[in-house]
């Protein structure tokens, strides 16, 4: 493999020579100042840094900067570093944004390309983590290639700030300058989100960490269109997917030679079950609006059979020991590819009565770097993009079918045309129709109990091909840290995911759950699976005694 030999090392050789052979040497070396200004909006308490080994870290023998309450910094390096080496910006909790005159409260990073330190905002991080994804990039193709992608026609590498207020700029320039910090904004948000919901990650996964929260970010912005809405709220990743994307960018697949199984099953508490067994789901509660004071919640049994039982699994990893994570490399069939695959114990393909496919698929394969792994990790549920960022997943473009990963052309695992995928569908038919009173038909009933999990609160239209983002990702997060894939499964127990629900009776809305905030049936569901419903933590999984009770492992 070819190496560099270091610069100081090389001038340090030069010099040794020349005094060797009687030349003259000299310790002087040639400084010169820089200076900018730092700006989401102009961004007081930042600390500025050249990022010389390119770690999206500020290290103590780089030359650094605090800003001003302006924005604005200086800072002296040696004369040529300016050219060589990328600026980069750690913003803490605690730097004050002009845009709000407080505290930007959750701390991100941002940087700019080689010789541009003139002014650094996410815009110019953006173009930066362009030219880090293809080396191939120059500064000039990156800038259009983020003017293409995002729909920004002024020149990203200028203080859009004074621009929209630069009066000897036309209307027209100024409101796109405008449009401009509008972006910005919604890219920190969106980088806030997210670096909120991945928490820390060690000094050697953050240049890896960086450019995933970024890309993230720029599909955040996309999906707005051409008029970005800064207030809108947008949803983040879950925290497995940007960990995938880390664990992709400093991994290297070729190394990956040991395989690996992870096998799934599903229960009835503690009874394997599938698609067309007759159950008994055990203390379900009786929830209906009759009850009284004197007539609290009751246990009741409902026999019925499943007629559904599917799921999608993304970012499988392995954990070792230590808790370092490494991804697992699918092998690529009609159930798994790009890094998810469908978990499927059969579904009813009868127009009446029950007839379950029988042709199973409960087991991940792939491979790993060789080494000893004590834990796994995944999530239930379809990502935007697959952890190297090169394919849509759950919005893909219904325009380019061809390249839809195998796994996720599944009709009947559609979501809808804006939300995506069907992230989790288990349905329950009792044997008794299920009430489902109306104020037009107080007798009305339904066959099916649905629990049908995806994304909730899309914007963005994935018909055209364009990004999409949504306030309630909806996906699971699971992190065992104790799994053995030649003695162990994955377990999902149906009587706890029902629990607390009353199968008998729907209250509203579609049948059973279909993960909206507003249905009755919902609030049990989402709490059995750890995933919060509504407020704060909406979408997004949940920890300590509101952690999910469905999936567990168990020997096999």
């Amino acid at each position: 493999m070819k190496k560099n030999i270091p610069f100081f090392a090389l001038s340090a050789l030069v010099g040794a020579m020349l005094t060797g052979c009687g030349g003259g040497s000299s310790d002087a070396t040639a400084t010169t100042s820089i200076s900018g200004k730092v700006a989401d909006g102009y961004l007081s308490g930042a600390s500025v840094c050249l990022d010389k080994n390119v770690n999206a870290v500020c290290d103590g023998d780089e030359p650094s900067a605090v800003t001003a309450a302006d924005g604005s910094y200086s800072m002296e390096l040696n004369d040529g570093d300016q050219n060589r080496y990328p600026l980069l910006v750690e913003v803490p909790a605690t730097a004050i944004d002009s845009d709000t005159g407080s505290a930007v409260g959750q701390a991100y990073s941002m940087s700019a390309p080689a010789g541009q330190h003139a002014f650094v905002s996410p815009l110019t991080s953006l173009i930066h983590q362009e030219m880090l994804a293809d080396a191939s990039l120059t500064l000039e193709r990156a800038v259009d290639k983020v003017k293409a992608d995002t729909g920004l026609s002024i020149d990203l590498l200028q203080d859009y700030i004074a621009e929209k207020g630069n009066a000897s700029n036309t209307a027209e320039d100024q409101a796109a300058y405008s449009a401009a910090h509008k972006a910005a904004r919604v890219l920190v948000r969106s980088l806030q989100t997210n670096m909120q919901a991945l928490g820390t990650v060690s000094a050697g996964q953050k240049s890896a960490a960086q450019r995933g929260l970024m890309m993230v970010a720029k599909d955040a912005l996309m999906s707005q269109g051409s008029n970005p809405d800064p207030d809108m709220l947008i949803g983040g990743e879950d925290r497995n997917t940007l960990l995938a994307v880390i664990a992709d960018a400093t991994s290297n697949a070729e190394e990956a030679t040991q395989m690996v199984s992870v096998e799934f099953d599903m229960h009835n508490n503690g009874s394997p079950v599938r698609c067309g067994d007759v159950i008994t789901l055990a203390n379900t509660v009786y929830d209906r609006d009759s009850k009284t004071a004197a007539d609290p919640l009751q246990a009741q049994n409902t026999a019925g059979q499943l007629v559904d039982t599917r799921f999608y699994v993304a970012n499988l990893m392995l954990t070792d020991a230590e808790g370092q994570v490494t991804p697992v490399y699918l092998e690529e069939n009609d159930n798994q590819a790009k890094g998810v695959s469908l978990i499927d114990f059969g579904y009813n393909t009868a127009s009446s009565g029950v007839s379950c496919t029988s042709d199973y698929h409960f087991s991940i394969t792939g491979k790993v770097k060789p080494g000893t792994y004590s834990g796994v990790m995944m999530t239930i549920g379809v990502p935007v993009k697959s952890a190297d960022l090169s394919t849509r997943l759950n919005h893909s473009n219904k325009a380019d079918a061809e390249n839809t990963p195998a796994p996720l052309a599944v009709t009947a695992m559609g979501w809808n045309w804006q939300g995506g995928r069907k992230f989790t569908k288990i349905e329950f038919m009792p044997n008794e129709a299920i009430a489902k009173p109306t104020a037009s038909n107080p007798d009305a009933t339904t066959k099916k109990w649905n629990v049908h999990i995806g994304s909730t609160g899309c914007i963005g239209d994935p018909t055209t091909g364009s990004e999409t983002s949504c306030t309630n990702p909806n996906r699971l997060d699971l992190n065992f840290d104790r799994f053995d894939a030649d003695s162990q499964k994955v377990v999902v127990n149906v009587a706890a995911l029902f629990a607390d629900s009353d199968m008998t009776f729907d209250g509203g809305m579609s049948a059973g759950c279909m993960s909206s905030p507003l249905d009755p049936e919902c609030p049990a569901i989402f709490k059995a699976l750890g995933i919060g419903l509504s407020g704060d933590n909406a979408g997004y999984t949940l920890q300590g005694e509101d952690a999910q009770s469905v999936f567990a492992i168990e020997d096999k």
